[in-house]
């Protein structure tokens, strides 16, 4: 009985401990967006970025990147150019800004592909988010959130 009950408080300290980690990878705490059949987030935004389109906007953090909808969009510093390191938790918190399968690189905007196969628009190489806490367009809720996401500015 008493090893069962150590084993039990192990096991929970254990788990308390991951979970304590796998939040500090993203900034923040998992969000309330579930998961689709696919595996991806079920608030994904597919964006159709036009290169006529202007998509720099005035927020209460200055001029900001958004996407054709109004809605801010985010960098993360685990990115690297060309390549997104937010999936599971991360990507349902900040839900990657998707293309769509005719969407073309223009400018400074770039596709890259996901490792689902999915396509996510980047900046200057560096892949584009949402924040799940910003419901109106020009919210900046993400600026900032753990040191490591940051509005396009």
């Amino acid at each position: 009985m008493i090893n069962f009950r150590i084993t039990a408080a192990s096991g929970l300290v254990i788990v308390a401990g991951l979970a304590g980690c796998a939040s500090e990878d993203y900034g923040g705490e998992a969000g309330e967006i579930g998961m689709s059949d696919t595996g991806m987030p079920s608030r994904v935004a597919e964006a159709n970025y036009m290169p006529s389109g202007t998509y720099m906007r005035e927020s209460p953090a200055g001029e900001i990147m958004t996407t054709p909808e109004g809605m801010t969009v985010y960098t993360y510093d685990a990115d690297t150019r060309g390549a997104s390191n937010c999936y599971g938790e991360c990507a349902e918190e900040w839900p990657p800004v998707t293309a769509p399968s005719d969407a073309q690189a223009f400018g400074q905007m770039s596709i890259i592909e996901r490792t689902d196969g999915t396509r996510q628009w980047a900046y200057n190489g560096m892949p584009l988010y949402l924040y799940h806490d910003d419901t109106a367009p020009g919210d900046v809720e993400g600026d900032g959130e753990g040191g490591v996401w940051h509005v396009v500015q």
